[in-house]
């Protein structure tokens, strides 16, 4: 087939598996994008809806490039390529009145954040003298780590830190705020989704049933929710493509959680793993430089680049 020419070994069997779990461990210029769209193009000429296919990466302009690149391969083919806080929102738009919220809810930037911060924190913060150094922009950022840890305001109480009681309470007083204006923010829409998946099985069915394959991509800078949510997506069919690469990982400050892809073939037993190796980009000697580097990090999966240039 024309879709599998220009493809290296690896490539191809990442492109070709069909059913079960898939972990492509890709290294930096090994073509990732390339076999993720390929793989899609792939499916759909083995007779797979286009609308049955989720494709999930991280910035907008990945997933623009990402979706003209499948169209151009396969013209228009309803196939559902999103960031997963672009997945989420449209999701809630449709069920967010389950979670109390009313119909077309706002979400809030981060101006709207300061406001709201600023409205909660300066009563509090007369009221503690233990908070009188802390900042609006830290506190949001607080917060916003510990949504991406999955942890909400009675979670965050417990946690042994002399300011975990504070943090708790004006977390949850933000979020009361956010609900009472019908608004949440961009790390609530990964939270209210897993709570909608997690707690409406009659939602989750829908869209398990709506996508049967599901390809994630940029995996090793996945959070706990959004690993979360992948995971009940795939229960029905576990048909899961992550493709990623731990030596990659540099958002941990953003709540990027390495385990997701460390664990990945524990949490899906059966997966397959693929390595792409083989780089396009760099000569022998940069990638040497750059794996006497990496080789020195303790949570990795091994893997060898190389290259022909």
């Amino acid at each position: 087939m024309d879709l599998l020419q220009n493809l290296n070994e690896p490539q191809r069997q990442a492109v070709c598996h069909i059913n079960g779990p898939l972990l492509v461990l890709a290294g930096p210029g090994s073509g990732k994008t390339k076999v993720i769209t390929h793989r899609i193009a792939y499916l759909i000429s083995q007779g797979i809806a286009g609308q049955s296919i989720l494709a999930v990466t991280f910035t907008n302009k990945a997933a623009d490039e990402m979706a003209e690149r499948v169209k151009k391969l396969v013209g228009e083919c309803g196939v559902w390529v999103s960031t997963f806080h672009s997945f989420c929102a449209r999701t809630l738009y449709q069920y967010a009145q389950r979670l109390g919220y009313a119909p077309h809810f706002s979400i809030y930037d981060t101006d709207n954040q300061k406001h709201a911060m600023r409205e909660i924190f300066l009563p509090y913060k007369n009221a503690n003298i233990e908070t009188e150094h802390w900042e609006i922009r830290d506190l949001i950022g607080k917060i916003s780590l510990y949504k991406n840890q999955g942890l909400l305001p009675q979670d965050v109480e417990k946690i042994d830190d002399k300011h975990a009681k504070h943090h708790a309470a004006i977390y949850q007083r933000y979020q009361n705020l956010l609900k009472s204006n019908n608004a949440m923010d961009f790390d609530d829409l990964l939270l209210n989704t897993l709570e909608l998946f997690t707690h409406y099985s009659d939602v989750l069915q829908l869209y398990q049933g709506k996508f049967r394959y599901i390809l994630l991509d940029e995996f090793q800078d996945t959070n706990l929710p959004q690993y979360r949510i992948a995971q009940k997506l795939a229960q029905q069919h576990s048909n899961i493509c992550a493709t990623g690469d731990p030596d990659q990982s540099i958002y941990s400050w953003r709540g990027a959680d390495i385990s997701n892809i460390l664990e990945f073939e524990r949490d899906f037993p059966g997966t397959l793993v693929v390595k792409l190796e083989q780089n396009y980009r760099s000569t022998q000697q940069i990638l040497k430089a750059a794996s006497q580097v990496i080789v020195h990090n303790k949570l990795r999966k091994e893997k060898t680049l190389w290259t022909q240039i």
